[in-house]
């Protein structure tokens, strides 16, 4: 009897241990996505019209496609302090998020070394560096 309770309580920590990382691999799964998509989607957009400086000049995909990569970037530290949480909560696996968190960060700078001329295009064209301004 004693090992059906401890074989039911381990199951019940495993299956709270799996939520809570699952909801993390998912958050970093959508960073990762967004990040790629919103690279490719920026690039689309600079091919489309390359020369394109004022805001409203701008395609649907550079609009979506800066906005994707900007989400992805700025919310990528929830992911680090997810782990630090892990940390000291004992039924969720800080090796998983650790892994997780670290293959985010890799992912998202590699995307942003390979796209970050298509995302910031339009912030240093025009006069003296002012977007739209026509001199």
């Amino acid at each position: 009897m004693f090992k059906e309770q401890k074989l039911s309580l381990e199951l019940k920590e495993e299956k709270e241990m799996s939520s809570a990382n699952l909801f993390h691999e998912k958050l970093c799964k959508a960073f990762i996505l967004m990040s790629i998509v919103g690279g490719v989607f920026a690039y689309i957009g600079y091919v489309l019209a390359p020369e394109s400086c004022a805001s409203g000049d701008d395609t649907i995909f550079e609009t979506i496609g800066v906005a994707l990569f900007a989400i992805s970037f700025y919310c990528f530290p929830i992911s680090p302090i997810f782990w630090l949480v892990s940390l000291v909560r004992l039924n969720m696996d800080s090796g998983d998020i650790f892994f997780w968190s670290l293959l985010t960060g890799i992912i998202i700078v590699i995307s942003t070394v390979i796209f970050i001329d298509y995302v910031i295009q339009d912030m240093f064209c025009g006069c003296w560096g002012f977007p739209g301004e026509d001199c």
